[in-house]
Order: C-alpha cells, then sequence, then structure tokens
C-alpha cells in the first residue's frame, strides 16, 4: 500500500524488500504568455496568417495535472507557481482523470485551467507521455496526443481556432469564465513564453 511521505516521493513495502523509494513526478515550467495583441480584426488577422492557432483562454486556476499509472498514487495537481493546489481533486475528477489521461506506464502530465466551484477542467496542453518530457515537440504535435472524441462531465480539451471569424465569436462571448483567446505558434518546439500571446476581451 502507498504512503505519502513528502513533496517528492511516496514509500512502498512489500514483503520481500521492505520500505521502496518511488519519485513522484515534478513541476514542469510550462508556457506563459508575456506578450500581448489588440482583440480586434486586423491584429487577429495577421497572427493567423504568421500560421498560429487561437484557443480559448479560460479564466480559472492554471493546473499542471500529473497522473500515474499506478492507481495507488493520487494525482498531483500543480498550479502555475509550482506549489500543489491546496484544494484536492474531487473523487469524481480523479476518476475521469483515469478513465482519459492515464498512462499504461509512468506518468503522463496535461496543462489545464480548473473551475474550481464548477468542478470543470479545460484541458489545453499536453506536456509529458509516459514519462517522456514532450518538449521537442511543436505546439500541434502534442495537441494531437490529447483524447477529444468523449463526454465528460467535468473534462473539456480546448478547440483550436483557426479562423478569424471563430476568433472574434470567441472574444463577443459573454460567458465570464472567458477572458479572451490565447494565440499558439505551430511551428516553436518546447514549451517558450515567446511562442504564445494573449489576447483579451474588450
Amino acid at each position: 500500500m502507498g504512503i505519502g511521505m513528502g513533496p517528492t516521493s511516496v514509500f512502498l513495502r512489500d514483503i520481500f524488500s521492505g520500505p521502496k523509494s518511488m519519485a513522484l513526478s515534478s513541476f514542469i515550467k510550462a508556457m506563459h504568455p508575456k506578450a500581448e495583441i489588440r482583440p480586434d480584426a486586423p491584429a487577429i488577422t495577421k497572427i493567423l496568417a504568421m500560421g498560429w492557432v487561437g484557443q480559448l483562454k479560460i479564466h480559472g486556476h492554471r493546473a499542471q495535472i500529473h497522473i500515474s499509472h499506478d492507481d495507488k498514487i493520487a494525482p498531483i495537481a500543480y498550479n502555475r507557481q509550482g506549489n500543489r493546489h491546496k484544494l484536492e481533486l474531487s473523487p469524481a475528477i480523479v476518476k475521469e482523470l483515469r478513465r482519459l489521461f492515464q498512462p499504461e506506464k509512468g506518468w503522463n502530465v496535461i496543462d489545464a485551467e480548473w473551475l474550481k466551484p464548477e468542478k470543470k477542467v479545460f484541458v489545453f496542453d499536453f506536456l509529458k507521455q509516459e514519462d517522456k518530457l514532450l518538449r521537442t515537440l511543436t505546439y500541434p504535435e502534442r495537441y494531437a496526443l490529447l483524447p477529444k472524441s468523449f463526454l465528460s462531465p467535468h473534462f473539456k480539451v480546448l478547440p483550436l481556432l483557426k479562423d478569424l471569424p471563430s476568433c472574434i465569436k470567441a472574444l463577443e462571448s459573454t460567458d465570464e469564465f472567458i477572458e479572451g483567446l490565447v494565440f499558439k505558434s505551430t511551428t516553436s518546439t518546447g514549451f517558450s513564453d515567446t511562442s504564445i500571446v494573449r489576447c483579451r476581451k474588450r
């Protein structure tokens, strides 16, 4: 039976070898927008023409969620600063995490926005797959690895927006949890802050 013994390891005991230390999955410094473009047609047209893609920017709690192949190890939700969220993932969310994102070996890591009161998680990136850090892939390559053909009361993978009308429609949304858009490079590899820009609603 796994027993948590601190932030970086758990200890497993069996009748043959005694206690064993197993490293947990560490926080990954992921993309965070530092630059911003105007929420108007000319600016959006220009960035789309550069080959970037848009995505909704959800106003929630950034949650980098680590899921082990081992059901005895609880998923870990880190905030943007690399600290664990004080609120634990609910049993219902954990059940869906395991159904949709659990690896066959090692750890998977997804990046998301967590609307805590609503118990909704909006997934937008795949950072690690079965212990392999996906830093050598472009954003579209990582996005392609996310499951999308599912229905869930708690999880949704945010779609990619590739044309001006869909971007403008998103910016005109009256939903309070939609802050605006982010645009992501389709050619840059890894998690550089220069490969993402923010576009806030007016």
